[in-house]
């Protein structure tokens, strides 16, 4: 069963990049205002006080305003940079778009001489994170690297070593990127919540989050 699901990734993730690419920049960037505007709303409702979340590649939702509102808001910020052993993240905290520069598959990342490490120890308020794909009950596409995947195993490590429980992660797309079920495995991380320009759906797969959304 899980050699059947894996199989069904690669045609999924290009059938549902070429969804996502076929929407125009405007409503993309319209979109992306309206789903970053509720998901502010609702890290605010919560007194989320950091977040780690991605930096926009391509045609993917732009977090740009949401950034910009947690600057604004005294939220602070962390975004991922790719480690030179292709497999792993590491994190940093950024205070203007200076803090960035251009990186590993054409993504902005953190620039090491105008951002602070966030140490390995740090454990954010709400993860928020990319895909190619979700369901309604917390299943992610992603793009088949496993870097979040193997964060969720890293900060899992972190958080049981202080005792805490793990933060709420949030996947973070258009409404076109819903689908019935994603295929997933036995190592896929799970969504705590779908935020989109139209909703917000809470999955209830994982307890024990140290938030109630």
């Amino acid at each position: 069963m899980v050699d059947q699901m894996k199989g069904l990734k690669p045609e999924l993730r290009k059938a549902m990049k070429a969804k996502r690419d076929a929407l125009s920049a405007a409503e993309r960037d319209q979109r992306s205002v309206a789903a970053c505007g509720r998901l502010a709303q609702l890290l605010e409702s919560t007194g989320v006080s950091a977040v780690f979340v991605y930096i926009q590649l391509r045609s993917e939702l732009d977090t740009s305003p949401l950034i910009e509102w947690c600057w604004s808001n005294g939220v602070a910020t962390a975004v991922p940079c790719c480690e030179s052993d292709g497999r792993t993240m590491a994190l940093y905290w950024i205070r203007s778009w200076d803090g960035l520069m251009p990186g590993a598959y054409g993504i902005r990342e953190p620039n090491p001489a105008a951002a602070t490490p966030c140490g390995n120890t740090f454990v954010p308020g709400a993860v928020i994170v990319p895909g190619l794909a979700f369901d309604r009950t917390g299943g992610r596409l992603g793009y088949g690297a496993g870097y979040y995947d193997r964060y969720y195993d890293a900060l899992q490590a972190a958080v049981a070593a202080e005792g805490g429980a793990m933060p709420p992660w949030i996947g973070l797309g258009y409404e076109a990127q819903l689908v019935e079920q994603v295929p997933t495995d036995g190592h896929d991380a799970y969504m705590d919540a779908i935020v989109t320009e139209q909703a917000i759906y809470r999955s209830g797969r994982r307890s024990g989050t140290t938030w109630s959304l």
